[in-house]
Formats: structure tokens, C-alpha cells, sequence
């Protein structure tokens, strides 16, 4: 009987033990036994599956968001994990403006994976991640089981899943006749046949209706002691996003009666003197997102309401404390309260 208590004993410490690691093991997506596949099914996240992040899929071709592929024609087949941007300005940050500066002659693509996983791996949130599968039968490796090689039957069949982030598994969502190899499934793919996953970006716009601005003036936060100023000229503002060294122009819409939004428009003047680590890039900085609003009050004041510039490459919000003129000089208030000079 004793021996029989302690027999259980260990083993209920053991469950508990592995229950308790594999929690620990979901750190970063490349980590050993991340997803808790249903039975059979393929765990695509397994670090022995993982090659490389890539946006190059082959010397002519680019995709238009990051992925990684595993092909063995023996065993599980060949499937590419997508990482397919919920937002647009994310999607035409991959599609347009990660390679913008670059020359493909001399451009060293095996540089991609390093600085693909620090720009995904801790913002999973913002993509849809699916796996485009296609099981070893469907393969047509007569000329090789290459990813140069490699062809598809006449009658493939592709099983689509999706990653759950809340519960770490794949689901299967769809499966279709495939005339595509995994690499080649784009955006437009997963947007058109998952259009309630990539919704929350279009229903977020049609409730931002907004009007013509025909707002003009300046406001500060004390107009006496010349501090720097917000200027309104109808649908277009200059505002000092630090100090005297960066000006942005923004594009200024009016919501209510007494309620306006800003958005970032231009770089209207930057120093060659400002420090790197506050300099701005245009490109990077969404023109989407709305950086600030606010609020005419009855006498005439602004409260503003500053969010900050969202840096599409960084994936983060900058300028959001301090570092934003109008909130240094407000003692770091913010909603900041202006008055009109």
C-alpha cells in the first residue's frame, strides 16, 4: 500500500513537473515544443522545422511578409509558416519599405533572418501566423527534393492553419486544391480567404469618419514666455516635436463639432545636430495612425491629447513622454492644456 501512495506521488509530481516546463519553453517562437499539436499533426514551431526568416523566396521573387519553410519529401512534406501583418501600414512596411534602400546587387540576404526575428519575435500579436501545408503525397520530387525542384500533383491539396497565441496550438481553418507552392501564398491569399481575421483595421477606419478642418490659429502653453508653438492653418498644423531641432507637419481633421485629430503628414524640419537616437525617419512613421487629439475648449483653449508617433519599422509608438516638446513644458501633463496667442 505505502509503496503504491508513493508510486503515485511521483507521478502526480512528475505531471506537474512537465506541465510547468512547457510553459517556461514558450519564450520565443523558435523555442523547442512551443505548440501542443492535436495528435498527429505536425508541430510547425518545433525548432528541428525552423530554417530561416526570409522575405527572398527565390532569386526573382519576393513575399510580402516574413516566413520560414522546411520541405522533406520522406516525411512530413512541405509547409511555410506565415507571418501575415493584421495592419496595413505593417503590411506595406514588408511589401515596400524593408528592402526600399537597398541594392539588390550587392544585398546580403542571409542577414535577413537576424533582423526579421528581432522586428517579429516579441510583436506576434500584430500578424496572423498560418502554416501553408502540403503532405508528402502530393509532392512531385522526380526532379529532385529541392525547393529549386520541387513540384506539386495535379490534384494537391493545401491545409491552411492558424497559430492560437491565447492557447498556443495550431487549428486546421481550411483545406483547398493547391496550384502554389507553400512560399508563394501573399498576403492577398490570406486576406481574401480569411477576410474576419484581418477586419478589425477596416471597421477601425469607417468609425474614424472624419470632416475638412477649417481651424485656424496658434496655441501654447504659455504664449508669454515664448515656448514653442501649435500652429493650425486649416487641415494642416506645424508642431516642434523637439525643442527647436524637429518640426513635423501634421494633417489636422475634424471629428465633432469641438473635436480634431492629428496625423503625421511630413518631416517639416529636422537638425543635423539632433542625437541619432531621436532623429526620425519619414518612411518609417505611419501617416495612418492618429497621433494626437483635441479638444477646443469654451474659452477658447486646446487640450490635447498626445499618443505619439507610431515608427512602423520599430514597430513601437515614439515620442510619447518627454521627449514630445508641448508635454516637457506642460511638467509632463498630458492631456496638455494650450492656450491660444
Amino acid at each position: 500500500m505505502q509503496l503504491s501512495k508513493l508510486l503515485y506521488a511521483i507521478g502526480i509530481l512528475l505531471l506537474m513537473s512537465c506541465k510547468g516546463t512547457t510553459k517556461d519553453n514558450i519564450q520565443t517562437i523558435t523555442s523547442t515544443q512551443q505548440v501542443k499539436p492535436h495528435q498527429d499533426q505536425i508541430d510547425f514551431f518545433n525548432k528541428k522545422y525552423f530554417t530561416t526568416y526570409n522575405l527572398a523566396i527565390d532569386e526573382s521573387n519576393l513575399s510580402d511578409h516574413p516566413y520560414f519553410s522546411y520541405l522533406d519529401c520522406k516525411n512530413e512534406g512541405y509547409f511555410s509558416v506565415h507571418f501575415v501583418p493584421k495592419e496595413k501600414d505593417l503590411q506595406l512596411f514588408w511589401s515596400d519599405d524593408y528592402y526600399k534602400k537597398e541594392d539588390f546587387n550587392t544585398y546580403d540576404f542571409e542577414k535577413d533572418n537576424k533582423k526579421i526575428e528581432a522586428l517579429i519575435k516579441n510583436n506576434l500579436n500584430a500578424y496572423n501566423v498560418f502554416s501553408y501545408f502540403i503532405k508528402k503525397e502530393y509532392l512531385d520530387s522526380k526532379d529532385g527534393c529541392t525547393l529549386e525542384s520541387i513540384w506539386l500533383t495535379k490534384n494537391a491539396i493545401a491545409e491552411i492553419f492558424l497559430y492560437n497565441l491565447k492557447t498556443n496550438e495550431w487549428e486546421l481553418v481550411k483545406k483547398k486544391s493547391s496550384k502554389i507552392l507553400p512560399p508563394y501564398a501573399d498576403n492577398n491569399f490570406f486576406i481574401s480567404h480569411f477576410p474576419n481575421l484581418f477586419l478589425k483595421q477596416n471597421k477601425a477606419v469607417n468609425e474614424e469618419k472624419t470632416f475638412p478642418s477649417d481651424l485656424k490659429g496658434s496655441w501654447a502653453v504659455s504664449c508669454d514666455n515664448g515656448l514653442t508653438t501649435f500652429n493650425i492653418n486649416k487641415d494642416e498644423g506645424l508642431i516642434s516635436l523637439y525643442g527647436n531641432s524637429i518640426y513635423i507637419k501634421v494633417q489636422v481633421e475634424k471629428r465633432l463639432e469641438n473635436e480634431y485629430i492629428l496625423k503625421f503628414k511630413q518631416i517639416a524640419d529636422q537638425k543635423d545636430w539632433v542625437d541619432t537616437s531621436l532623429r526620425i525617419t519619414e518612411s518609417e512613421i505611419s501617416k495612418d495612425k492618429i497621433i494626437g487629439k483635441f479638444f477646443i475648449k469654451k474659452d477658447g483653449k486646446v487640450e490635447l491629447h498626445w499618443e505619439g508617433l507610431y515608427n512602423i519599422k520599430k514597430q513601437k509608438i515614439d515620442y510619447t513622454g518627454k521627449d514630445f516638446s508641448l508635454i516637457r513644458e506642460s511638467d509632463g501633463e498630458n492631456p496638455i492644456l494650450l492656450e491660444k496667442c
